[in-house]
């Protein structure tokens, strides 16, 4: 009851907003050097509003989780209730989370305050204080002591909106074009396709990654603007440039597949290298798909896309409204796998799904010896049963014939079941294991396994 009442006290201070002034727009006003500046010398509002800066790579900054921490941290120093929203907002991505209990204790934290500060700054007229009441009165993570209200919500971030700030308007933009889907909510909104798009295009080219994203989306799936892949690569390549991980594997896939012209997989490459920051995991499985990919096209074997979906692209007619550059996205334009049918030419896929089997049959410490025909026999077969070329796609067998092969010396077999490993098809997923053989393949010459042992002990030493 006592959070109703906030809320209707929340919902009539704005009418007094724009007799006051406040730090917010400020600070929203501010140019980064001044902003800096004062972050620098103890400002514990400029030190969590450049956290925010950074989050949502605001004000021309790249994206960096890293730097955000930094700086809302100093800010909690001083207890500051932007600094803690900051902490909460973190935590509810990697690296820090997805952590809920912390994310709600810092909400709650902030929305809880016994001198009322979140609310005295939404009554001055405080875009920040509003986009923040917003984000909480979202947030699963503070329930049930804090009930979510989209319809008062929605009203705080149209506030926050008009009063200039960007993240805010992403969001105001989205409740325009998904008014009508999302969660079964009666959000006093009217779906405004055209109004959310022109939002989001004011958004954009003030250089906000997550404008050019969703923007990108709408692009891509015809939201208020003729469905158009090419416009939608530029929008998801801008944010995707400026740290936007949910982007960048995007872009990855365009390039990979040949979306919107020939395929590039250098550059698909390049961009699944960048999500690797901030998405280690996906990031690496892409970047092992790919690299597979080039050894294919060396080989003259092309990956074909036998249709057009677009039940693996992450919809955006149920948007999450806090979705922030960690999300992953599926793969892009890429048919929705069959369950083990035979399909000509198809590589592996993160995406296949398949009961693992308790595989514990480990390389040998010893070097590969040079293959026998024997062993290339066996690789050949196996290879028919892991793409279901020829043969039915058959993962257990494929990796029995690959477990031969690469007994027999033959270090492309055991890259291949490092492969396995790594993605868990066929088997439980092992990185371990999946290093061990991908090692084995490296000692015996196979160049593509170098590689990969190389991108999994730089992740190793991250952690």
């Amino acid at each position: 009851m006592a959070v109703r009442i906030t809320s209707f006290i929340c919902a009539y201070l704005f009418a007094l907003s724009s007799l006051f002034g406040n730090e917010g727009s400020k600070w929203i006003s501010a140019d980064l050097e001044e902003l800096e500046l004062s972050a620098q010398e103890g400002d514990s509002y400029a030190q969590a509003f450049l956290a925010l800066c950074y989050i949502h790579g605001d004000k021309g900054l790249n994206i960096s989780f890293d730097k955000a921490s930094y700086w809302a941290n100093l800010s909690t120093e001083t207890d500051h209730w932007l600094g803690w929203f900051v902490m909460g907002y973190l935590h509810r991505f990697s690296p820090l989370g997805p952590n809920v209990e912390k994310v709600g204790q810092f909400y709650k934290k902030v929305f809880k305050n016994p001198d009322g500060t979140l609310v005295k700054n939404v009554s001055t007229g405080d875009p920040l204080a509003s986009y923040v009441m917003a984000e909480i009165f979202t947030a699963e993570e503070v329930e049930p002591e804090i009930n979510s209200d989209l319809q008062f919500a929605a009203k705080h971030y149209a506030n926050a909106s008009n009063l200039g700030y960007g993240p805010a308007s992403v969001q105001h933009a989205l409740l325009k074009l998904h008014a009508n889907s999302i969660e079964g909510q009666n959000v006093e909104i009217s779906k405004d396709l055209s109004g959310g798009v022109f939002i989001l295009k004011e958004v954009a080219e003030k250089q906000l990654p997550s404008g050019n994203h969703f923007l990108g989306r709408c692009y891509f799936k015809g939201i208020g603007v003729i469905e158009d892949y090419k416009m939608a690569l530029v929008h998801f390549q801008a944010a995707a440039d400026r740290g936007y991980t949910t982007s960048q594997l995007i872009v990855a896939h365009f390039y990979a597949y040949g979306l919107t012209g020939p395929a590039k997989l250098d550059l698909a490459l390049r961009y699944a290298n960048l999500a690797l920051l901030q998405d280690k995991e996906k990031a690496t499985e892409k970047i092992i798909e790919y690299e597979q990919l080039m050894e294919n096209q060396l080989k003259g074997i092309s990956q074909r896309i036998t249709q057009k979906s677009y039940d693996s692209v992450p919809s955006p007619t149920s948007p999450a409204l806090n979705e922030a550059p960690p999300l992953p996205p599926e793969p892009i334009g890429l048919p929705k796998p069959p369950r083990f049918n035979s399909v000509p030419d198809r590589l592996p896929s993160i995406y296949d799904k398949q009961e693992p089997r308790n595989a514990n049959f480990l390389p040998e410490s010893s070097l590969i010896e040079k293959p026998s025909d024997d062993g290339l026999q066996d690789l050949s077969l196996a290879k028919e049963h892991y793409f279901g070329r020829g043969s039915n796609l058959d993962l257990e067998r494929a990796f029995q014939l690959f477990s031969q092969s690469a007994s027999l010396g033959n270090p492309e077999a055991a890259r291949y079941l490092g492969i396995m490993y790594l993605r868990g098809k066929g088997v439980t997923k092992d990185t371990q294991k999946a290093l061990e053989w991908f090692t084995r393949a490296a000692d015996g010459g196979d160049e593509l396994a170098k590689k990969n042992v190389k991108t999994l002990q730089i992740l190793g030493s991250r952690k």
